[in-house]
């Protein structure tokens, strides 16, 4: 990647951030707006419920696509928590795979063994036969 390559993609960043921003602003300004009308017409105020939790979802989405998960630590939410999950899963793998292995060669021992003391029992066998 060029540096011509890196000063467009930051620039796009930047202006997805100030986006966010402008978008954030706006929700903020319309639910206060409307709420001071509702108020003081002694209205509910289920409509700013209503607007705040439908515009609110859009808006936790706008914030998802621009920032990802790098600023949502406070929630127990990591930024490398696919990466994270990748290399749990290769580990728990890589031993599942060693645990089978070792039992295999485990098995194989076992039999060997087995076949050595059989063969050791009919060679006593052979040496009493003889005496």
């Amino acid at each position: 990647m060029d540096n011509e390559e890196i000063y467009e993609k930051a620039t796009k960043r930047v202006k997805a951030k100030k986006g966010f921003i402008y978008h954030l602003v706006a929700y903020a300004g319309v639910l206060g707006m409307l709420s001071m009308i509702l108020k003081s017409e002694g209205e509910t105020m289920l409509p700013v419920y209503i607007v705040g939790l439908s515009w609110g979802i859009g808006l936790a989405t706008h914030y998802l696509k621009t920032f990802g998960t790098q600023h949502l630590d406070f929630l127990g939410v990591s930024p490398d928590w696919e990466k994270e999950e990748l290399e749990k899963e290769l580990e728990s793998l890589t031993q599942e795979r060693e645990l089978k292995e070792r039992i295999a060669n485990e098995k194989l021992n076992l039999e060997e063994l087995d076949e050595l003391e059989l063969r050791e029992i009919e060679k006593r066998k052979l040496d009493r036969d003889f005496t």
